[in-house]
């Protein structure tokens, strides 16, 4: 996969837009429909994003992201498109819709096809839409896809519906709605060493700051280690630290596995809910609900399947 990170001149392609935070379900149709319309019309794939969301710039609130960009390119990489344009949202959102359409795609991307989702807008105040692209596909020579709404369990997938359920810990719906779990992934930094001496050696990293945060909690997840994964109980939330002040924690002990990591990037997977953070009377109070924990996993993990596939409907055969 190409990436390019200024507009270069690419002839024929199959262009598939959007912001595709997440890469859910529904986005996947779109990528299919244009990766299956660049082999019916002999072109290339070709994905163009923006590096920053679109309503972060419009509305100046931040949005907390499902994936990182990185995450997100290398997703692309792993669909198998050809060819992915970042652009700076900053320098187009005052571009009429018709400028934007003519003298950038059409322009440097000579698309035989364009797929978007039901509700994509571009341009100045949103002009571009799915009618306009539906309109001129006649007068600039490409075929138009529009994907209507995906639905999973009568609910339409979008990135606000999972994020929506994600900050409820409600994985069970996300993992559907996503057709992959949700992460994390960091370098392991060196900690307090405090689980360590309670005989529970936990990795530290920090909690990307662009993700979405789940609630303050000990979670029940999957880790992968040097491309091996292991069952893991994740600790997210507000503790005192050896100085007595407070700090946001983010660490995970990972079940039989006891080499050192630090320096290493590691992936978390989240896969459910333990409980939520407590206070505890002493040491061993918290030793003994560690070990519970332990326990919770050890039972739940016989009951989960740890790989969720949906079926992607094709709309272009």
């Amino acid at each position: 996969m190409y990436i390019l990170n200024e507009l270069t001149y690419i002839n024929n392609t199959s262009l598939a837009l959007g912001y595709f935070d997440g890469l859910h379900q529904g986005h996947r149709v779109v990528l299919k429909t244009a990766q299956n319309a660049a082999k019916k019309l002999g072109c290339k794939s070709c994905v163009i994003i923006f590096k920053n969301h679109p309503s972060e710039i419009l509305t100046n609130n931040k949005i907390e992201q499902i994936l990182t960009l990185d995450e997100k390119l290398n997703m692309l990489n792993s669909e198998g498109i050809d060819y992915v344009m970042l652009m700076d949202f900053n320098d187009y959102h005052n571009i009429k819709a018709q400028d934007y359409i003519e003298n950038i795609l059409i322009k440097y991307f000579s698309p035989k096809a364009i797929t978007t989702g039901f509700n994509h807008t571009f341009g100045y105040k949103r002009e571009g839409n799915c009618k306009f692209l539906e309109n001129n596909q006649k007068k600039y020579g490409y075929e138009y896809y529009a994907i209507p709404p995906y639905v999973i369990n009568n609910t339409i997938v979008s990135s606000s519906a999972i994020r929506n359920r994600l900050k409820l810990a409600d994985f069970f719906s996300s993992d559907k709605l996503l057709g992959y779990k949700y992460f994390i992934q960091g370098q392991v930094i060196k900690g307090e060493q405090l689980a360590s001496k309670l005989g529970f050696p936990s990795a530290n990293i920090e909690y990307p700051e662009s993700k979405v945060k789940v609630p303050h909690g000990v979670y029940y997840t999957k880790v992968i280690v040097n491309n091996k994964e292991y069952n893991g109980i994740y600790n997210y939330g507000i503790v005192k630290g050896s100085d007595g002040n407070e700090k946001l924690k983010s660490e995970v002990h990972i079940l039989d596995f006891n080499d050192d990591i630090y320096g290493e990037n590691i992936k978390i997977s989240f896969i459910a809910k333990i409980r939520n953070q407590s206070e505890f009377q002493n040491i061993d109070k918290l030793k003994e609900q560690i070990k519970r924990d332990v326990a919770f996993v050890q039972i739940y993990k016989h009951f989960v399947d740890t790989t969720v596939t949906l079926p992607c409907k094709k709309f272009l055969m």
